[in-house]
């Protein structure tokens, strides 16, 4: 028996496993980004699909409504809803009018995330300021619960900050 259609074989069974993998992939992708983003199962399969498969040349509106078979106002709509938020962004190429969208880069959400952890640290903050020369209400020890709460609060989002620009600082090193 030849050798050469079990190789054949073997080579279908691989590509069916690496698709069955890549589409587990997007649907836990997919629910990550529901979960963190509250955007709709389709913004998200959006999503999760660009930032697997749209790297580095990007995904036309057609290949995302041929993909999904859904209809062109749901990509629409959803590709809006992703652009929007700053999820994703698109690219055109020099003498076509086709939009290649296109995944943020990871480091993107984490630099978004330490802006908000740094706003909330400024925040906390400035409420604790407020807290320390502000006369105490009547029952001083809820208070002074609090200001501890915040001074924890505040610890914390400090350990967060600092992790998360190293966190940064390594994968700009690691990318250049």
């Amino acid at each position: 028996m030849p050798i050469e259609p079990h190789i054949s074989l073997i080579n279908v069974n691989l590509e069916r496993m690496v698709e069955t993998e890549k589409n587990e992939l997007v649907e836990g992708m997919a629910s990550l980004f529901r979960r963190l983003h509250k955007i709709s199962p389709m913004a998200s399969k959006i999503l999760a699909t660009l930032v697997l498969e749209g790297y580095p040349e990007g995904l036309t509106f057609e290949q995302l409504v041929t993909s999904f078979q859904a209809s062109k106002s749901t990509i629409s709509s959803n590709l809006n809803t992703l652009l929007a938020l700053e999820l994703i962004y698109y690219e055109t190429k020099e003498g076509k009018r086709r939009k290649y969208f296109k995944s943020f880069p990871f480091t993107k959400r984490f630099t978004d995330f330490l802006d908000n952890v740094q706003y909330e640290k400024d925040f906390t903050n400035r409420f604790l300021q407020y807290m320390e020369t502000a006369p105490p209400p009547e029952e001083p020890e809820e208070w002074s619960k609090k200001t501890q709460n915040l001074q924890m609060l505040l610890s914390y989002l400090s350990e967060i900050e600092n992790l998360t620009t190293r966190f940064l600082y390594q994968m700009n090193t690691l990318n250049s």
